[in-house]
């Protein structure tokens, strides 16, 4: 039997055998522990937890549960971040290996959780019940390491796979950040961007492979402020390098575009190539 589902099992026989106090976190959302660790490392802000869980509630129009969440099916843990709405004040009470069991209304659980109307398949006004089991919390840093470790091969493999491509252009040069460029269109003498600066531009974006995967409307560029995070990293560093008018390939580092998630097509640990041309400061 997988691991996830013995451990939800117990949570639910553990219920029968330990009559723990209800405690009100508001009008709709009350928790009680089912296993309480005083040793266990304390869950805080901006946290992300790796968590068994079951989660069921009423179908409509039937006296039966349905399973809405269900970490047992695929035997991998949940990955959770503390600051999920209409959890936190839950969350922040809580260790490393605790078990508590949540009740909360579910026209407010859906939305608060997922900031989405109550399903037609759930019954309204009725409440929706989780099973929770910590394993383990994390900072964002400490997860950011675990997936590394357990990516490596990919990473490897990436870095070989850019490696390869820069060899096989001219010209490219490297920040101490890790990314590269190069230069294809140039002005020495054009305005240069800073931080605040609003900038137009063209743009085209592929894989080291070749794939395109986005690349705006030559008859409209793309409008943005460096400094405000509103493209990935590799942009903005690739950006303050260039004048007006210039057109920069960028080969930029999965660690400075889509990092450990990806984005669409784009794979987690997935390195891009721009090219982009500035067109216009303000």
């Amino acid at each position: 039997m997988k691991k996830s589902v013995i451990v939800i099992a117990f949570l639910i026989v553990s219920i029968t055998i330990n009559a723990q106090t209800w405690i009100k976190v508001d009008d709709a959302t009350a928790f009680k522990f089912i296993v309480k660790n005083h040793n266990g490392r304390k869950v805080k802000s901006n946290m992300v937890m790796l968590v068994d869980l079951l989660g069921k509630a009423k179908k409509a129009n039937s006296l039966e549960d349905t399973i809405i969440f269900n970490s047992g099916s695929s035997d991998k843990p949940f990955y959770i971040p503390t600051e999920q709405p209409g959890l936190q004040k839950v969350f922040y009470e809580l260790n490393d290996g605790d078990s508590i069991e949540i009740k909360m209304i579910a026209d407010t659980f859906y939305t608060k959780v997922f900031n989405t109307p109550l399903p037609n398949y759930i019954e309204k006004g009725t409440v929706v019940t989780l099973y929770f089991h910590i394993q383990q919390s994390l900072t964002k840093d400490e997860i950011e390491n675990k997936v590394k470790i357990q990516n490596k091969s990919a990473i490897i493999a990436d870095s070989l796979n850019v490696k390869k491509y820069c060899n096989q252009i001219k010209g490219v040069k490297k920040l101490a950040s890790g990314l590269q460029f190069k230069k294809l269109i140039t002005n020495p003498k054009g305005i240069g961007c800073k931080k605040g600066s609003m900038v137009s531009v063209n743009y085209k974006g592929w894989l080291i492979n070749g794939d395109v995967f986005d690349e705006n409307e030559k008859s409209t560029p793309f409008k943005l402020v460096l400094g405000m995070n509103q493209v990935i990293e590799g942009w903005e560093q690739g950006l303050l390098l260039m004048r007006m008018g210039e057109k920069y390939r960028l080969i930029i580092p999965w660690y400075l575009a889509y990092g450990t998630l990806g984005n669409g097509p784009i794979p987690p640990f997935t390195s891009i190539v721009f090219d982009v041309q500035l067109v216009d400061i303000k």
